[in-house]
C-alpha cells in the first residue's frame, strides 16, 4: 500500500469550498519542494477540518494527505509503522478492556504524541417526510434518542417520540443508519449511552452480547441490530440518510456533515431542559465541563473525560460534544520506520498553523474551535515531534495567530446566546416567542427550518449557521416557515415544521456549490497561512 494515499472525498460541498479558497490562497508565493509530503488516515469525523487545512497550506508546497478510513483503522494504521507519518483518532488508543466486544487491546510498538485538532458535536441527521415534505424540527430526549439505538423504539409514531416532539409523526419503522467500521461517532454516542443510561445499553449489550460481562462498556464498533442500516465512513451515513431511499432513517455524524447537506438535525433536550443544536457556541460552552489530562508526563496528556458534560445544566450545553485528536511521533521514544525528519518538519509546521489560524474556520465548517489549554498543549506535543521546526510559544501564544481568543476565553463563550422560551422542552410546536436562541429557524416558531442562532424575528429570517448562504432560493413566507434548509424549492404556505424535499441529486449537489461559496467568502484562508510558511520553511528538510 503506497503510504501516501490520496486523500478521499469526503463531501461534494467541501471540495468545492476547497476549490474556492484554493483560488484565494493560489496568488501567495508558492514554495513547492520545501516540504516533505506527509500523509495519515483515520478519523472521518474530523476528517472536514483535515481536509481544509490541508488545502490552507497546498499553495505554499506543503501536501497533507489524508485518507478518512475511521479512527480505528487510523491508529491502525499508525502501529504499523510503515503506512502513515500521523492518524486521526477520536478515542485514544484502547485499553482492552474499555470496547464491546472484545477487540483487544492496542500496544503500538511506536511513541506517541495526542495533538487536539477541533471540537464538534455528534449529531442526529433524519429523513421523515409527512405529505411530501420534509419534517426539519425534530427534537427528541437522550433518552429516546437512546431507546431508538438500542431497538426498544422502532417506529416514528411511538408515544415517547410524540411526547418528546410535540405532534405524532407516521406510522412508519425506523431505520437506525449505524457505522459499519471502528468510528469515534460511535465512540461518543456509545460511551454517552453507557455512562447515561446504563440500564438501556446493559440490557441492549446482553441482548447482542449474551453473557457480556456488565457494565457493557462503550463502543467503536457498533453491534448490527434489528432493523439498522450499517454504512462505512460518515459520509456514507450522510449519504444515506439524504437520500430518497433513506426515508424513516435516522444516523449520528459529526455536525460538520449535517451542515455541508443542508440537513436537518435533532435537537437534543439537554438537562437544563431546552432542545438545543450541536452549534459552535453550544459546543464550546459544554466543552468547558470536560476534564483534561494536565499531566504532560502522561501517555493520555490532553486527552478528555466527557462525563461532566453529559450533565451540565448550562441551557446552551448540547450534550454530546466532543475533542479530535492527531497521532504524532513523539521524541525520545521508538519512531515509525516510515517517519523522518523531513517529514517532521512538515507535520510540525501542519499542526502549528491549524492550532493558531487554523481555528478560525472551525465554526464555519461545522466545528468548535479548541479551548486555550488544548492550543497550548497542542503546540507543546507539536514542538517534541522529531524534526519539528520550532513554533509559537506554548506558554505566551506569542507567534500564534489565534484569532479564537480574547484576554484567554474563547470569544464564542463570551457572547454564546441562550435559547429561548421556545426551546424549553415542554414549549408547544405552535410556540412563537421567536428572539434568537438556538433552534428558532426562520419563522420565530419553534424549530421551524431547522436554522439556528437566528433573529427569530417571524418569518422571512435567513436561516442561521445551518444555513450559511442566508435565504439561497428565497425565505418562504408563511408562517414560520424560515427557509428550512435554503434549498429555494419552499412553498409559499408550508408552516413551521415542513419543507419541501428537493427534486434530486443535483438540487443538493448545486445547493453545496452555492453554500461553499458563501463558506469560502466567511473563511477565506487568511494571509497569515502564506507568512506562517514563509517564515518556517527554511526549517523543513
Amino acid at each position: 500500500m503506497n503510504r501516501h494515499r490520496a486523500r478521499l472525498p469526503a463531501l461534494a460541498g467541501v471540495f468545492v469550498v476547497l476549490s474556492v479558497l484554493a483560488l484565494v490562497v493560489r496568488a501567495l508565493p508558492a514554495v513547492a519542494g520545501s516540504y516533505a509530503t506527509i500523509s495519515g488516515s483515520g478519523s472521518s469525523w474530523a476528517s472536514v477540518a483535515l481536509d481544509q487545512w490541508a488545502n490552507d497550506v497546498a499553495p505554499n508546497g506543503l501536501t497533507v494527505n489524508f485518507n478518512p478510513d475511521g479512527s480505528a483503522a487510523g491508529r491502525g494504521d499508525y502501529m504499523q509503522g510503515s503506512q502513515v507519518d500521523y492518524a486521526a483518532s477520536d478515542p485514544p488508543f484502547r485499553n482492552g478492556e474499555d470496547e464491546l466486544g472484545g477487540t483487544g487491546a492496542e500496544n503500538p510498538s511506536w511513541g506517541y504524541s495526542y495533538v487536539p485538532d477541533v471540537a464538534g458535536g455528534t449529531a442526529f441527521m433524519y429523513h421523515i417526510t409527512v405529505a411530501g415534505h420534509l419534517v426539519t424540527n425534530l427534537r427528541l430526549s437522550g433518552l429516546t434518542l437512546t431507546k431508538i439505538f438500542t431497538g426498544v423504539i422502532t417506529n416514528w409514531d411511538d408515544p415517547a417520540i410524540t411526547h418528546d416532539y410535540g405532534a405524532q409523526l407516521p406510522n412508519e419503522p425506523i431505520t437506525p443508519v449505524i457505522r459499519s467500521d471502528g468510528s469515534g461517532a460511535t465512540f461518543f454516542l456509545t460511551r454517552y449511552m453507557a455512562h447515561v443510561y446504563p440500564d438501556l445499553w446493559n440490557a441492549f449489550c446482553q441482548r447482542v452480547h449474551p453473557g457480556i460481562k456488565l457494565p457493557c462498556p462503550q463502543t467503536e464498533f457498533y453491534p448490527p441490530f434489528g432493523a439498522a442500516k450499517a454504512e462505512n465512513g460518515s459520509n456514507n451515513v450522510s449519504t444515506y440518510i439524504t437520500s430518497s431511499y433513506g426515508e424513516g432513517s435516522i444516523g449520528y455524524d459529526e455536525y460538520a456533515y449535517a451542515l455541508n447537506a443542508h440537513w436537518p438535525v435533532v435537537a437534543m433536550a439537554n438537562p437544563a431542559g431546552y432542545d438545543v443544536l450541536p452549534t459552535a457556541s453550544n459546543v464550546a460552552v459544554a466543552l468547558t465541563q470536560a476534564v483534561i489530562d494536565e499531566n504532560p508526563s502522561d501517555p493520555n496528556y490532553l486527552q478528555q473525560n466527557l462525563d461532566k458534560v453529559y450533565t451540565f445544566t448550562d441551557p446552551r450545553s448540547y450534550p454530546l460534544s466532543s475533542y479530535s485528536y492527531l497521532i504524532v511521533p513523539k521524541e525520545g521514544t521508538r519512531i515509525p520506520p516510515v517517519f523522518n525528519n523531513g517529514v517532521g518538519a512538515s507535520l510540525s509546521t501542519f499542526i502549528d498553523f491549524y492550532l493558531c489560524a487554523g481555528q478560525q474556520q472551525s465554526a464555519q465548517l461545522g466545528y468548535s474551535p479548541l479551548p486555550l489549554n488544548l492550543v497550548q498543549g497542542g503546540l507543546h506535543q507539536s514542538d517534541l515531534i522529531p524534526g519539528h521546526v520550532p513554533g509559537p510559544n506554548p506558554t505566551t501564544l506569542a507567534g500564534c495567530n489565534n484569532p479564537t481568543f480574547t484576554n484567554g476565553v474563547l470569544t464564542l463563550l463570551k457572547n454564546a446566546p441562550y435559547p429561548t422560551a421556545c426551546q424549553k422542552v415542554t414549549a408547544p410546536l405552535s410556540c412563537s416567542g421567536g428572539g434568537g436562541g438556538t433552534n428558532t429557524g426562520g419563522g420565530g416558531t419553534k424549530g421551524g427550518g431547522n436554522g439556528h442562532n437566528t433573529t427569530g424575528r417571524g418569518g422571512n429570517t435567513s436561516g442561521g449557521t445551518n444555513n450559511p448562504v442566508g435565504g439561497l432560493g428565497g425565505t418562504g413566507n408563511g408562517t414560520g416557515s424560515g427557509n428550512g434548509y435554503g434549498t429555494g424549492a419552499q412553498s409559499a404556505n408550508v408552516t413551521g415544521s415542513i419543507v419541501n424535499v428537493p427534486g434530486n441529486g443535483a438540487d443538493r449537489v448545486m445547493l453545496a456549490v452555492l453554500t461553499a461559496l458563501a463558506v469560502a467568502t466567511a473563511v477565506a484562508a487568511p494571509p497569515t497561512v502564506a507568512i506562517w510558511l514563509r517564515r518556517r520553511r527554511g526549517g523543513a528538510r
